[in-house]
């Protein structure tokens, strides 16, 4: 039986450490060890971790990054595991019961060292039991070949893959320059080196949103900068397994996203998404919003939709 080693990088988590780390626990004797990497946190993480590493001591191991940002963290973990498969967990997520068992399930029967696995999650914010949207998106809620899967552009979140070491090996750690879509760009990568990409609808993970502290939330420009670059490097991975129409207008689609997002406050890396867009051939990507946004768009253009948006919202707040 294949063992599995969770690790998970903790900042200033104590709120909602004790339900992660419950959560593992929980998931049996197919987990050898549960790595907590706690990454200089000024909060009272450190004493939830000794009690835990105290009535666990067999189980439950935790470490002081010795570097920092959870790339860095998740690194360190990797490095002091020794499970057939690695379970990265955010601290403020929580596995289901059975979510890694119902992974190892399918992949014990066949051979699994090329094969990345993922499952459901489920989008809270109070309590874990309170999930009001559950994805995938339904394109990728099946078995696929992973550059279908990449050209699908729907996302899945760090909880839900169960990968084997071996893929890892391959395809290198964890980013650290990276500041967004850190999971996106690393498992995007491991890809390349993967023969399928499964999906078992049992294995389930609650992710929490609108923690003020996540890396989702960060919209500064440094990471906005990190954003590009990942696209960039998704770009270049999607390519070597795939150069179609079908494959630039996947990767077109995710450079428009990122100039709506940064078209009004960082106009400079708009403009380079905006050209790699046309250099791709164009996109079909509708500019999100709400209803009024949408109409402001049909009748004048995303541009000046957005023009208007800001000087409402900057009249607003004045």
């Amino acid at each position: 039986m294949a063992v599995v080693s969770i690790i998970i990088p903790n900042y200033n988590g104590a709120k909602y450490l004790a339900d992660c780390i419950d959560s593992c626990i929980n998931q049996g004797d197919c987990v050898r060890e549960v790595i907590i990497v706690d990454d200089h946190s000024t909060d009272h993480s450190l004493s939830i971790l000794k009690e835990y590493r105290s009535e666990y001591p067999e189980l439950i191991q935790f470490y002081t990054n010795p570097g920092k940002g959870a790339c860095a963290a998740r690194n360190f973990g990797y490095l002091k595991s020794t499970g057939d498969f690695i379970q990265f967990l955010d601290s403020d997520d929580v596995l289901a019961p059975e979510k890694i068992r119902s992974q190892l399930n399918i992949l014990h029967s066949m051979n699994y060292k090329d094969v990345l696995i993922h499952g459901m999650w489920g989008r809270f914010k109070d309590h874990f039991d309170n999930v009001y949207y559950w994805g995938p998106h339904e394109s990728i809620r099946k078995d696929l070949k992973p550059a279908d899967w990449l050209i699908a552009n729907h996302m899945s979140m760090t909880g839900c893959w169960l990968t084997h070491r071996n893929l890892i090996k391959k395809g290198g750690l964890w980013d650290e320059t990276l500041m967004r879509n850190q999971d996106g760009e690393f498992y995007s990568r491991l890809m390349l080196h993967a023969s399928k990409v499964l999906f078992c609808a049992q294995a389930k993970v609650h992710y929490r949103s609108g923690n003020s502290g996540s890396v989702s939330s960060i919209v500064a420009r440094p990471a906005m900068e990190s954003l590009l670059k990942s696209l960039q490097l998704i770009e270049n991975y999607i390519f070597s397994l795939e150069e179609s129409p079908r494959a630039r207008l996947s990767i077109a689609d995710r450079y428009q996203d990122f100039v709506y997002a940064n078209y009004i406050a960082n106009p400079d890396l708009a403009l380079f998404a905006e050209s790699k867009v046309e250099e791709l051939g164009g996109s079909n990507l509708k500019l999100p919003g709400g209803i009024m946004l949408k109409f402001l768009a049909a009748a004048l253009g995303w541009k000046k939709a957005l023009t208007i948006k800001k000087l409402i919202t900057s009249s607003a707040n004045s």
